[in-house]
């Protein structure tokens, strides 16, 4: 059984952002826990897999997949979420009894304490069957949008605030920046007309990483059709932007 399992938060997809405590890490486990995706999903599989490779070179070493169910999908969302995770982690469960190594690493896009839920799952999972676990962070893709459009994600004595789309639609007035997650929703477009820029970008920290930014009132139209686009021609889409007031000449 396993007695020790890392959660190793990996970044955005090229292993050129992952940290020096992470590459260790990597190198020097033998086995690997991996969320198996399937259909036009699965190279986000395979991404974890060459991330792995990079670091390893010729190296032998193990990757067990884990077959999580999709999230179901209805009004009740934080009922449906915590069933989900629930059942995540009976297979997380299930699959660490029956590993003979004595440590794993389990490997998290971005950074595993931002929008993820693996950390709640598996203390849940280390508590019941007795084992420790261990979180190492990465860097995230709101991190590497930043320094590749070269903006500062803050203002001058204001907050910055994350959202997914479900926090973000009940803002009337944004008048701070904001951080979105994954907004299937389009909900940018609900702010058009007020004086915003926005920094959008898809795929980021990967080779087809694109970038769209301005005023947002001039790029809204512009993000919609390439975001349609995107999914239609990979069949997911992995999305970042940051909404800022547009500052006033003074």
């Amino acid at each position: 059984m396993i007695k020790k399992l890392y959660l190793i938060g990996i970044g955005p997809g090229d292993p050129k952002y992952l940290t020096l405590e992470a590459k260790d890490l990597l190198d020097r486990l033998n086995l690997f826990l991996i969320p198996e995706k399937k259909g036009k999903k699965e190279e986000l599989t395979k991404k974890r897999t060459e991330i792995i490779k990079f670091v390893k070179g010729d190296k032998p070493f193990q990757c067990v997949y884990l077959s999580f169910p999709e999230r179901e999908r209805g009004i009740n969302y934080k009922e449906k979420v915590i069933e989900w995770r629930k059942k995540k982690g009976e297979i997380l469960k299930e699959t660490l009894l029956k590993l003979e190594e004595d440590e794993a690493g389990f490997l998290i896009w971005g950074d595993p304490t931002l929008y993820d839920g693996h950390i709640d799952i598996v203390k849940d999972v280390a508590r019941e069957i007795g084992i420790s676990f261990e979180v190492i962070p990465g860097i995230s893709s709101f991190q590497v949008l930043g320094a590749k459009l070269q903006v500062s994600l803050t203002d001058l004595s204001t907050p910055l605030t994350f959202h997914t789309p479900r926090t973000l639609r009940k803002i009337k007035n944004i008048e701070h920046p904001v951080i979105v997650f994954l907004d299937n929703y389009e909900t940018f477009n609900l702010y058009k007309n007020q004086d915003l820029e926005i920094f959008w970008g898809a795929y980021v920290g990967q080779e087809e990483e694109i970038f769209v930014f301005g005023e947002l009132s001039e790029k809204t139209d512009k993000i919609k059709t390439l975001r349609k686009n995107l999914k239609e021609k990979k069949g997911y889409l992995m999305e970042i932007y940051l909404l800022k007031p547009l500052k006033k000449n003074e």
